[in-house]
C-alpha cells in the first residue's frame, strides 16, 4: 500500500487550502482518500483507521520521510549501548503495533503509483467538485465516496492472485 498526502488548492479558491490523505494498493489500484486540514499525525492515524476498517491491514506500508510518518531523530552513543531502537513517530509506532512494515521512501519517484494518482486526482477530482460547487472540507468529504467509488470502478484492476494479502482488523486492535 503506498500513501501520501497532497498539499493542493483542491477547492481552487472557493475554500481553505486541504490536503488530500491518500492510499493505492499496489495489487488493484484501488484508491481510498479523504481531505483534511493539515497533514500531521492526527491525519494520518485517522486516513489508516479508515483504510484498515473498510479493507483491513496491509502488510506494508510505503511512505515518504514526512516527520508525521517517520521520525527525523537519530540514536544517541548511550542509546546504541543501551541496545534502544531509534526515535519513532507516533504514526510509526501505531503501524509498527499493527504489525504493518512502514517502508520509508527515498524519493517521490520510489512511490510512483499514489504520486501518478494524486496528479489525476489533482486534475479529475478538482473539476468534478467545481461542477458540483463544493467550497468547504464537509462537502468535500461528503462527495469524496462517491468520486472514489467512480474512479476505482474506471481504474481499478483485478489482481494477479485472489489471495487478499491484507489481514482482518481485529475489533481492539483500533479505537
Amino acid at each position: 500500500l503506498q500513501m501520501d498526502g497532497s498539499h493542493h488548492d483542491w477547492l481552487e479558491g472557493r475554500g481553505p487550502q486541504l490536503v488530500l490523505m491518500a492510499y493505492i494498493d499496489d495489487a488493484t489500484s484501488r484508491v481510498c482518500a479523504r481531505f483534511y486540514d493539515y497533514e500531521g499525525t492526527a491525519p494520518a492515524l485517522d486516513s489508516f483507521a479508515r483504510y484498515a476498517r473498510r479493507y483491513g491491514l496491509p502488510q506494508s506500508l510505503y511512505a515518504d520521510r514526512h516527520t508525521t510518518y517517520r521520525s527525523p531523530g537519530r540514536r544517541s552513543v548511550e542509546d546504541e549501548l543501551a541496545g534502544r531502537p531509534r526515535p519513532q513517530s507516533q504514526f510509526e509506532r501505531a503501524v509498527t503495533a499493527l504489525w504493518v512494515t512502514l517502508i520509508p521512501a527515498h524519493s517521490p519517484q520510489a512511490k510512483g503509483r499514489v504520486e501518478r494518482v494524486m496528479q489525476t486526482l489533482q486534475d479529475r477530482f478538482v473539476k468534478e467538485m467545481r461542477l458540483r460547487g463544493i467550497s468547504g472540507i464537509g462537502a468535500g468529504n461528503a462527495y469524496a465516496p462517491e468520486f472514489i467509488v467512480d474512479f476505482n470502478r474506471r481504474f481499478a484492476v483485478v489482481p494477479r492472485s485472489p489471495e487478499d494479502a491484507h489481514r482482518p482488523l481485529l475489533p481492539q486492535s483500533l479505537p
